[in-house]
């Protein structure tokens, strides 16, 4: 049945958004050399990141997950046996939705079934190998993406195909790595001047080839950094670098405060370099965490102090996304994005862009991030934002607000340009292919 919204305006803005080759603001997506090979290629791929949350949430026991994920013993019938009832009771959500869309569109299976399992993952093993994530990118319309590479190399990892990514820094300077820090970067730290030096060493290494600095605190800390004075932090540093027992160890509150200085300093270098800053804001991924500790507008403060750093806020803040419309319109420096929004709440997203829309220039929102460990999920995700967005800016004609050409401009914008722009891409990006090669 053709859905009502299936309008002739909506199809043939559709056909445009379609035709945009997306720049994709945030993935976290496998190197080539990480792909799963052999037994380790099963439909527990599938629940490696997202989907399974909400069967955990539907009451799948986290011990049978793990095993669906890890436990190359399964059979794919055996694998669907411990997903199926939680399966059927989270069929509805926006992250099922979208492994269904690659599911059949990347390996020609409709659904998750016991009759279905076994020539999935069959197909599976035939698709998945070296040139796979190009592949997808191509279908799903992906020119590149900004990546969050998880795995060695702590701060900058230029090991990924210039063909598929461009490769954000990553914070982890504010958690406190300190041995690591100084093994990889060859620099001692015994003091925080060090630690300071340790961190500009990277800012001069990689900043001009990196696409963004990726912030993701919020799923441990409240997302407010106090203006705190290098005195006040000093003596917690050295009691941290040097602590041995747990006694020893610095209060929660002396780190936060260590933690704020350090991100202030982090604030000052990307807008020395030009680096936009990406914060992880709003709904946390896994189950169970502490919403509140993570709403942009906490920030303001930073957006305030550092007019010539630009912020990119991920996540719309969801389910915080009325704030940031206020706080994008207010702020030259704050930019919107709408990475992972569109399979966490489909509904919500176009009500948000809807508003933002109204409210904020065309050029401070970034409509698209997979944010998936797994391409395929990618692609689900890329399928479901073009749908959804095309949607939004259907009503916005219809409303008499916009011309339809006037729609597909803002739809290239939203998919393709803003991203572009507001991290400096075309620069970063050739900086970035000397690196990979």
């Amino acid at each position: 049945m053709t859905p009502n919204y299936e309008t002739a305006l909506y199809r043939r803005i559709l056909r445009e958004l379609e035709a945009i080759p997306i720049v994709d603001t945030h993935e976290h997506l496998q190197r080539e050399s990480e792909l799963p090979k052999g037994k380790d290629v099963h439909i527990g791929r599938f629940f490696i990141h997202y989907a399974s949350c909400d069967l955990v949430s539907a009451g799948m026991p986290q011990a049978d997950m793990t095993r669906v994920q890890t436990d190359a013993s399964l059979t794919p019938k055996d694998r669907f046996k411990l997903i199926e009832p939680w399966y059927k009771k989270a069929w509805n959500t926006g992250y099922c939705e979208a492994l269904r869309i690659a599911l059949r569109d990347l390996y020609g299976v409709e659904d998750f079934s016991a009759g279905t399992v076994d020539d999935l993952t069959a197909a599976m093993q035939t698709a998945i190998r070296p040139g796979f994530t190009r592949q997808v990118f191509d279908k799903a319309g992906i020119d590149y993406a900004l990546n969050n590479p998880f795995g060695p190399k702590l701060i900058f990892n230029p090991d990924f195909g210039f063909d598929c990514f461009i490769v954000d820094m990553v914070d982890n300077f504010t958690e406190l790595h300190i041995p690591e820090l100084a093994q990889q970067s060859g620099i001692d730290i015994l003091s925080l001047d060090d630690y300071l030096k340790v961190i500009d060493f990277y800012f001069e290494r990689d900043a001009r080839s990196a696409s963004a600095l990726k912030v993701g605190r919020a799923y441990d800390r409240i997302l407010l950094w106090e203006d705190v004075p290098k005195s006040a932090v000093e003596k917690t540093f050295n009691r941290f670098n040097a602590f041995i027992g747990f006694n020893d160890r610095p209060e929660r509150k002396d780190l936060m405060a260590l933690e704020d200085f350090i991100l202030h300093y982090l604030c000052r270098k990307c807008g020395e370099y030009g680096l936009r800053m990406k914060f992880h804001t709003g709904i946390q991924e896994g189950n169970g965490n502490v919403i509140t500790n993570s709403r942009a507008a906490l920030m303001a403060n930073l957006f305030l102090k550092y007019p010539k750093t630009g912020f990119d806020i991920y996540h719309i803040s969801y389910p915080y996304q009325d704030e940031l419309v206020t706080l994008a319109k207010n702020f030259p420096n704050v930019t919107i994005d709408f990475c992972w929004m569109w399979v966490i709440n489909a509904a919500a997203g176009r009500r948000a862009l809807s508003e933002m829309l109204d409210a904020v220039p065309i050029n401070k929102i970034h409509g698209f991030g997979g944010d998936y460990i797994m391409v395929e999920g990618t692609y689900g995700h890329a399928v479901i934002a073009r749908r959804e967005i095309a949607r939004v800016l259907c009503e916005k004609v219809e409303e008499g607000r916009f011309g339809e050409d006037y729609a597909v401009e803002a739809g290239r914008r939203l998919l393709r340009e803003n991203a572009i722009d507001n991290f400096g891409l075309m620069e970063r990006r050739e900086v970035f292919r000397e690196r990979a090669k």
